[in-house]
């Protein structure tokens, strides 16, 4: 009985491994090959931010520019402090309990984790309200787009809203006073991480990144520090 159980125990160890394997071996080569390949940057585009904590991605955009006023979707008054409304915000798209219970690393909860995994459409957009983004403490690159291609971004980031009756958006308590979680769509899953997000969203609006990114190195590496 203890011969069958150990045996068994290898095999699933050795199944599990495997299958840990051709995923990080998948999200590598996902990294590396290019969408959009011949895309370039535009000199005179409108300036956004690929933002990394060390775990997920996010895109910085201006509150308002030519294109799109976000006041549509994100009002001061969602905030307990108005004040703290930013010039620019940060998006970012994952799994609800993580977001929620995991502040830090450190929070990560078995259960979060294990959802996360293995799929839920239990998600949200994280926002973050900020005024200067070169000053914000994470890591971020600069790029520009075009009009075209920042109303594909801003499309694609709206497409995420769930919106209430009245066709406005379901905001709730984030971190602190300067960042909010909005109801979102979407299914979350080790296949669909909210580093494919922010990749799937830049992506659809023709900007050259990699075909498939569940880290945050495999967004970032495509945005080569100016």
């Amino acid at each position: 009985m203890a011969t069958s159980w150990i045996k068994w125990s290898k095999r699933v160890t050795i199944g599990l491994l495997t299958v840990i394997g051709f995923y990080l071996a998948a999200a590598l080569f996902g990294s590396i090959l290019p969408a959009n390949a011949y895309w370039k940057s535009p000199d005179d585009g409108i300036e956004l931010f690929i933002e990394t904590n060390g775990l997920h991605t996010g895109i910085i955009m201006p509150m308002r520019s030519d294109v799109h006023d976000w006041g549509k979707f994100i009002r001061p008054e969602h905030l307990d402090s108005p004040t703290l409304y930013g010039s620019h915000i940060l998006v970012g798209w994952g799994h609800e309990g993580v977001y929620r219970n995991t502040e830090h690393w450190e929070d990560l909860r078995f259960k979060d984790a294990a959802s996360a995994i293995f799929g839920s459409d239990d998600v949200l957009l994280h926002i973050y309200h900020l005024s200067y983004p070169q000053a914000y403490p994470h890591y971020r690159r600069s790029f520009k787009v075009s009009e075209a291609e920042y109303r594909l971004i801003v499309k694609a980031v709206e497409e995420r809203f769930i919106l209430d009756e009245e066709g406005q958006p379901l905001p709730s308590s984030g971190y602190g006073a300067g960042d909010l979680f909005y109801q979102a769509h979407g299914h979350y899953d080790a296949f669909y991480t909210c580093n494919n997000w922010t990749n799937d969203v830049l992506r659809r609006a023709g900007i050259r990144t990699g075909i498939w990114t569940p880290f945050q190195g495999g967004v970032m590496r495509w945005f080569p520090e100016q």
